[in-house]
């Protein structure tokens, strides 16, 4: 039989230690599964009684709160490798003007926030990035915020975090923009 796959997602102020969303909607015996990632204007999880993107626009110039999601893995399944991400597989070209999306692995919770995202995230904007050349995401049994992930996973578990951000300018314009395709893609045996 082939293992269980759900989208997770965290939000809210950074709690517990590690770190780790105050609402943790898919995590441990949480059924409400992320189904999307819906970038907007607060810190919520759709699937979890959140807002609706249209209700939360975010305003140009301005970004959406970073997203804080994962993967979850539940039995029966032997080991789980080989893992990558990308925060954007399609659509082909470049995104509209004024928008910019970056995407990281990380195993750190850092709570809402509108700033642009710290460290060194890719920038997808100009292109998709194939899931071929997408970043390797790492394992823990005990949650995206382990501080030292393992590349393999052989029990439930979760993936680190993928955090991704919509990132505006002024000259964005109104409405809604094209659907982006997030992948995450493993083996399993």
């Amino acid at each position: 039989m082939a293992a269980t796959f759900n989208w997770c997602e965290d939000n809210g102020a950074a709690t517990g230690s590690p770190n780790h969303g105050t609402t943790q909607s898919g995590f441990g015996a949480d059924t409400h599964y992320a189904t999307d990632v819906n970038w907007k204007s607060t810190d919520d999880c759709t699937a979890n009684s959140g807002t609706a993107y249209s209700a939360a626009p975010i305003v140009a110039g301005q970004n959406s709160y970073i997203k804080y999601q994962y993967g979850k893995f539940t039995t029966p399944f032997n080991e789980i490798l080989n893992c990558k991400w990308s925060a954007r597989t399609s659509p082909a070209g470049a995104l509209a003007t004024g928008i910019s999306l970056y995407g990281a692995v990380t195993s750190t919770y850092g709570g809402p926030s509108i700033t642009a995202m710290g460290g060194s995230p890719t920038n997808y904007t100009s292109a998709p990035v194939a899931i071929g050349s997408g970043t390797s995401v790492n394992f823990s049994t005990t949650g995206p915020y382990d501080p030292a992930p393992t590349a393999t996973l052989v029990a439930n578990g979760y993936t680190q975090y993928l955090t991704t951000q919509i990132q505006t300018t002024t000259s964005a314009a109104a409405g809604d923009m094209a659907t982006i395709t997030t992948t995450l893609q493993y083996d399993e045996n």
